[in-house]
């Protein structure tokens, strides 16, 4: 294994740790949706400005899984490890794909991921209740939380930008 290989490895592995961090320990109880409100999305926006789409999807995906299993919802494990993986390739999708002259491209494929990660955690929830309706109230609560995250990514973008790790990840 060569020592480029090596370095991404733990790279992601410290992200997925960030990300699980972020989402156990700094978390605000919700009483609507019996689950929290965390700032794992935002660090899973930075793994994929630092890491790229795939390296990015892999730490955003296991680190939250985690969080889930550490924090007693291991029934959610799976699939926040499917859909934070796949909100992180969006965002990450968004970013390659997108003009390089389009400044902050970066968050327009965060706001697509979100909208994705709303979209999938409704169905999910749904299908475990058995009931489209009552899990609407879950919405509001993820929509704060995905905004949340990208606003704190933004900030910590905006720090990491005089370092040498942050300097072309931001002009995405």
């Amino acid at each position: 294994m060569n020592d480029k290989k090596i370095k991404e490895m733990v790279y992601t592995s410290l992200l997925a740790a960030l990300i699980c961090v972020a989402t156990f320990i700094i978390k605000v109880p919700s009483p609507v949706t019996n689950g929290y409100t965390h700032l794992g999305d935002g660090f899973i926006f930075i793994a994929v400005l630092l890491l790229g789409k795939k390296n990015g999807a892999w730490a955003g995906a296991i680190g939250a899984a985690l969080a889930d299993v550490i924090g007693g919802y291991s029934f959610y494990a799976v699939p926040t490890f499917i859909i934070k993986g796949i909100m992180a390739l969006i965002m990450g999708t968004f970013i390659e794909k997108l003009p390089n002259n389009l400044k902050y491209k970066w968050i327009l494929g965060a706001v697509v991921g979100s909208a994705w990660q709303i979209f999938a955690y409704y169905v999910v929830g749904s299908l475990m209740v058995g009931n489209f309706i009552s899990t609407i109230s879950e919405i509001p609560g993820n929509t704060i939380q995905s905004a949340a995250g990208i606003i704190s990514a933004a900030a910590f973008m905006t720090v990491f930008k005089h370092t040498p790790i942050g300097k072309n990840t931001l002009e995405c």
